[in-house]
């Protein structure tokens, strides 16, 4: 039996791990607007030099946020911290690319046995709703559309180990509310910026040194969303009534050539060079997830107007 999932009208307390990071910082600024969460804890280890968002002119207006220097692999710590939490985002991860297919200990300490032991904690903790931010790239390189019913073969370190991260959470689904969200690929502002997902390298590349480097012959696919449209959902999550399961995050499906030419859209005398024009490079496009577009409060916006936006953040 699942446990009782308490009134939406009772404040709610929350804990993010990796809340310092890419994802977790936009999601921290996004939970403050909402009412029925009354305290904010970030469990992050730092050790990614996450610091943006601790200073700034981008204040957070919220009294009760807390910071905890910690690591998931440190049991002790986080099982303290899970002291009176009730919604727990589990964000922390290893996530590197173009790297994602090196190093196997690298991802599996962290995304595989680092879920298990926060799985762990929380089986024995009083939380009510574990979010699981997983990844697409747990389908691998598929020719088809994806959908939430593609059997998974994930094709490089990171992608193996979050689908056994997902196994851990899975676990759980007859004793509290588990979400998995499979995210597509991320892409926009934040504080803590990841310049080395696919988009955010070609817009800073074309701002600063008006050349992008293509790999491959650019019409592999792969499925995007805005990191606008990622927080806006996952914020509604702890007060929605959408069952335990797992569930796709994605909104655009483009081929990097297609990518590349709306970049350049926007820088007209960007130079594109191709790299490896004779290797066939992985590619994943994923069937939005409707149960989860309901939860998307911001309009739809299309990618010239993201990437506009995004552009609009550099400092020169």
């Amino acid at each position: 039996m699942a446990k009782s999932q308490k009134p939406k009208a009772i404040k709610m307390k929350v804990l993010i791990t990796g809340g310092a990071g890419y994802i977790g910082n936009e999601l921290v600024y996004k939970l403050t607007t909402e009412k029925g969460i009354d305290e904010i804890v970030i469990y992050d280890n730092l050790n990614k030099g996450n610091y943006n968002l601790f200073t700034g002119l981008r204040k957070l207006p919220y009294p009760n946020i807390k910071f905890i220097k910690g690591d998931i692999l440190d049991g002790r710590k986080f099982r303290k911290a899970l002291d009176g939490v009730d919604v727990v985002y589990h964000l922390a991860a290893n996530v590197t690319t173009p790297f994602a297919d090196q190093n196997p200990h690298f991802f599996e300490q962290i995304n595989h046995w680092g879920t298990a032991g926060v799985v762990y904690a929380i089986e024995n903790s009083d939380v009510s709703k574990l979010i699981y931010l997983s990844s697409v790239s747990v389908y691998g390189s598929q020719s088809g559309l994806v959908t939430i019913n593609t059997p998974l073969f994930p094709k490089t370190y990171y992608g193996i180990s979050k689908k056994r991260g997902e196994d851990q959470v899975k676990r759980l689904s007859d004793k509290l509310t588990t979400y998995i969200v499979r995210s597509g690929n991320v892409f926009g502002y934040s504080k803590n910026m990841r310049i080395d997902a696919v988009i955010n390298k070609f817009m800073f590349d074309a701002q600063f040194e008006n050349r992008i480097t293509i790999n491959g012959d650019g019409n592999q696919q792969r499925a995007f969303i805005s990191m606008e449209m990622v927080v806006d959902v996952l914020k509604q999550l702890p007060s929605s009534d959408l069952k335990s399961g797992t569930y796709n995050l994605v909104d655009k499906n483009l081929s990097i050539i297609d990518l590349a030419t709306e970049v350049k859209g926007i820088y007209p005398t960007l130079e594109m060079i191709f790299v490896n024009q004779h290797l066939k490079m992985r590619q994943i496009k994923v069937e939005k997830d409707d149960r989860l577009s309901t939860l998307a409060t911001q309009p739809q916006k299309n990618l010239k107007t993201e990437l506009l936006e995004f552009k609009g953040m550099f400092t020169f």
